[in-house]
């Protein structure tokens, strides 16, 4: 990006742009340091013209004030944006999110974030996707339909329960490595997946369940192994 100087007219604008776009915009590397800067340069016209009760110092209160408010709702829309980008990448199971726009004050946020939400995803959903109680979970009895009593419950290590995943794969089906070697391959999406970057920038989906697409191998291949997909 070319640099930009960090005036009142800038900010505006960069403000407007991050406003009109879904994707997180691209600013300069230095931007907060720029930014600290300006509302220091701002804060000095104040207290020069004699502070905030002086006459003479209301058009810079006023933009002072101004340029805090741009920068409190760019600060909240890219939070949003890189809140966005971590659900992607914590629902892909994968580094293929583009994280290029990020600045470097924000990349630790992203970070922290998408790993939150892969390490609650991990704690709570998937074991009860495999019929397995989370920490913290009670399960109660079931009694067979109509009978009026308790089963008596199943007291096996959940390491030794059958697995249901298990016992539906297809021995047939090509492993997620054999996949990652070709050029390309068509799969069909079995779980919702939100829009990702292909190898070379592009951009592939949303992606419904049922919905098939052509990927290159082995991005087919890693949405294989987080079994979002299977081959169509």
């Amino acid at each position: 990006m070319v640099e930009v100087i960090i005036t009142y007219e800038t900010l505006f604008d960069i403000l407007r742009k991050e406003k009109s776009k879904s994707e997180l915009q691209q600013l300069p590397a230095d931007f907060y340091g720029q930014v600290v800067g300006y509302i220091r340069e701002l804060h000095d016209l104040v207290e020069a013209s004699g502070g905030i009760a002086a006459p003479g110092s209301q058009k810079s209160l006023v933009q002072l004030r101004n340029a805090q408010k741009i920068l409190r709702e760019l600060y909240e829309r890219r939070e949003r944006k890189i809140l966005e980008m971590a659900l992607n990448r914590a629902r892909t199971e994968s580094n293929i999110v583009d994280t290029g726009t990020l600045l470097a004050q924000e990349r630790p946020f992203y970070e922290e974030s998408a790993a939150a939400l892969t390490t609650n995803k991990s704690a709570l959903l998937e074991p009860v996707l495999r019929g397995e109680a989370p920490a913290g979970v009670t399960v109660p009895p079931r009694g067979e339909p109509g009978s009026g009593r308790g089963e008596q419950s199943d007291e096996r290590p959940e390491a030794s329960r059958p697995s249901l995943a298990a016992a539906i794969v297809d021995p047939n089906a090509p492993t997620p490595e054999e996949v990652a070697v070709k050029e390309s391959c068509k799969v069909k999406f079995i779980v919702a997946v939100p829009k990702f970057l292909g190898l070379h920038g592009e951009v592939h989906g949303p992606f419904e369940p049922g919905e098939t697409a052509t990927l290159q191998g082995k991005i087919a291949a890693v949405l294989l192994k987080k079994k979002r997909v299977e081959i169509a």
